[in-house]
């Protein structure tokens, strides 16, 4: 009797659609810049997690991307992503790459992790590590694409470039639990990116974490699970944990932040990604 009854939710989960896993609940897209819209995301189950996501419409007019440029004796000087925004006049901006040194309370000169390429300059070459070879990579005139890169790949054409550490979504599939599988599974801040399978919108994503009684975080299994229901084919996990930050410009044009980092504060950070959106007409 207790194997029918397993065969019948089986079967009523391939009919339905629904998940054996956490639910997600997605909140009515709100339009903010031309191009971008915003919502929030909520994810139940055993890591009841908030997240923020921001849909950016590569073809609507007005929209470019920025990373932090080449600063300082290494690779970049540490800042926030709120820095980072006021400084080039962006619209929106999360944080990108994995960094060393992490986590100086000052700012200090610092080597980025993976591919960086900020308005056709390579700041960051491409990674011999295995673990940071996996990038979002826009062209000029934003063609996006997330894929493995190497030292042989063909840079020429990408204007703009982060790295991070995991493809949690691999054409539509979750492919997250690879990454989870035989490693402590915990729930953890994440900054993730993903792209629609037309390659027409750019999903950028943090979910807040370590705040258990407000968001638990993610495993990149429930990050992919997120994605995937905003409407990412494929997706790829960028630095995380006490560095995860949103921030965005608010109808003042100051910059504001838009979820709530782990550390209380702003982490200053190696690289972030920033996008140059335009006004609503009022």
């Amino acid at each position: 009797m207790k194997q029918r009854l397993i065969l019948l939710f089986a079967i009523i989960v391939c009919l339905t659609g629904m998940s054996a896993q956490a639910a997600v609940k997605i909140a009515p897209w709100s339009p903010i810049y031309m191009g971008v819209g915003q919502t929030t995301v909520m994810l139940d189950g055993k890591h009841a997690s908030v997240a923020y996501a921001m849909r950016i419409d590569l073809k609507a007019p007005g929209i470019s991307f920025l990373v932090s440029p080449h600063a300082g004796s290494k690779e970049s000087i540490s800042e926030t992503s709120s820095e980072f925004a006021t400084e080039h006049h962006l619209q929106l901006a999360i944080n990108a790459n994995f960094f060393d040194p992490c986590c100086s309370a000052s700012k200090v000169d610092e080597n980025i992790i993976g591919l960086t390429v900020s308005e056709g300059h390579i700041v960051s070459p491409p990674s011999s590590n295995s673990t940071y070879d996996e990038s979002l990579t826009i062209t000029k005139d934003n063609q996006a694409r997330i894929s493995v890169v190497s030292a042989g790949t063909d840079l020429s054409q990408v204007y703009t470039a982060v790295t991070g550490s995991a493809i949690v979504v691999k054409n539509g599939v979750n492919t997250g639990n690879e990454n989870d599988l035989n490693k402590s599974v915990y729930g953890n801040p994440r900054t993730v990116v993903g792209l629609s399978r037309d390659g027409r919108y750019l999903y950028l994503v943090v979910v807040d974490g370590r705040k258990p009684s407000y968001s638990f975080g993610t495993t990149n299994t429930e990050s992919a699970e997120i994605m995937l229901a905003l409407g990412a084919y494929n997706a790829l996990n960028l630095d995380g944990g006490g560095s995860t930050t949103m921030v965005r410009e608010d109808e003042k044009e100051k910059i504001i932040t838009v979820n709530k980092p782990s550390g209380g504060t702003e982490r200053l950070v190696a690289s972030s990604l920033g996008v140059h959106a335009q006004h609503l007409l009022r």
